[in-house]
């Protein structure tokens, strides 16, 4: 009897060892578990920041700031030009656009699908529509490092201004010694206040500011055709209505006069009730008409009552348009293939 209880003690010592690294290993596989499972989920975070710069640049792809804040015509999504150069670019092509209508963008980016940078540029330009659709004044700078190709496209209104030969003279002499010197800053910079010299020396160009003055005045004249409009419709209603109080359902003729009146007042209701005596001057017909009135100066409907209802406890309000929006539009201009382009 008494081996038999040390055999038993004994089986269930191993039996709480057995469970107990049982429960070791389950706990040991669950760590393990979480920690691959952490590792996966931080994995897909760090590969985007790693190959996001060596992206491949669509005009489908490639983000257009513009459209978001329309005094932003830089697309730098790589970071190869520095904010400084942003800014600058930025500025002198928003004073651009505001005094010779030229919308532009310049996209400074590692690699384009393809490496051809004429068609990246033609299908970006035909995609947004880059100018005004009056003057077609669009213009997109491209420069790829990576593929080391650059082009100045332009639209069919600037080709004059910016013929082929210009443009290839800027790059030539302001773009290219810059680009050979990696000075992607710089290769921009000098090319943009070239063109803005030459685009300043064509006074045929209309602003951007001249267009919007047009519009405001077009707005302005039709806000007063539509205030004139109301007014007149107003008035015809009211020259209606008391035209129509003044036939005599007796005799059809427009001769009711108002003869006198009382009021009686509801205090439960909060209404007072009108009770005017009207009489014909030609058949000498009596007509009682009745209209309720709210003792707080509203006025309700009634038997003859106005034709514009409550109309006196509210006014007119509203306006044109709802406010702009900080985003800009591309005004669909189109391109002929003018310009230039070429490697480094």
């Amino acid at each position: 009897m008494k081996g038999f209880l040390i055999y038993d003690i004994k089986r269930k010592q191993r039996k709480r060892q057995t469970k107990a690294s049982s429960a070791i290993r389950l706990i040991a596989f669950l760590a393990l578990f979480m920690l691959s499972t952490l590792v996966s989920m931080l994995t897909p975070i760090s590969l985007p920041l790693s190959v996001g710069r060596a992206s491949t640049y669509t005009p489908d792809n490639l983000p257009i700031p513009y459209l978001k804040d329309k005094s932003q015509y830089v697309s730098n999504p790589d970071g190869i030009l520095t904010q400084m150069a942003v800014d600058s670019l930025n500025m002198w092509l928003g004073e651009m656009e505001k005094a010779h209508g030229v919308q532009t963008i310049l996209a400074v980016v590692e690699h384009i699908e393809g490496g051809e940078p004429y068609d990246f540029c033609m299908a970006l330009g035909r995609k947004y529509g880059v100018g005004s659709k009056e003057q077609n004044t669009g213009l997109i700078i491209l420069l790829s490092t990576r593929d080391r190709a650059y082009y100045i496209l332009t639209g069919r209104g600037i080709e004059g201004t910016l013929p082929d030969a210009i443009c290839k003279r800027i790059e030539n002499n302001q773009m290219l010694p810059a680009l050979r010197e990696g000075d992607w800053d710089e290769a921009m910079l000098a090319t943009v206040r070239a063109i803005t010299k030459y685009v300043d020396g064509d006074d045929s160009l209309v602003g951007k500011t001249d267009f919007e003055n047009e519009v405001d005045v077009a707005a302005a004249l039709i806000a007063v055709l539509v205030c004139l409009g109301i007014l007149g419709l107003f008035l015809f209603l009211v020259v209606a209505y008391e035209r129509k109080k003044a036939i005599c359902p007796n005799c059809h003729k427009h001769t009711m006069k108002f003869v006198g009146g009382k009021v009686t007042k509801n205090r439960l209701l909060g209404i007072c009730t009108h009770h005017d005596t009207y009489r014909c001057t030609n058949c000498h017909f009596e007509q009682l008409r009745t209209w309720d009135e709210d003792i707080n100066g509203g006025i309700g409907g009634a038997a003859a009552g106005s034709i514009f209802g409550s109309s006196r406890r509210g006014g007119f309000s509203g306006g044109f348009g709802g406010g702009g929006s900080f985003g800009g539009s591309f005004g669909g201009g189109s391109f002929g293939g003018g310009g230039a382009g070429g490697r480094f």
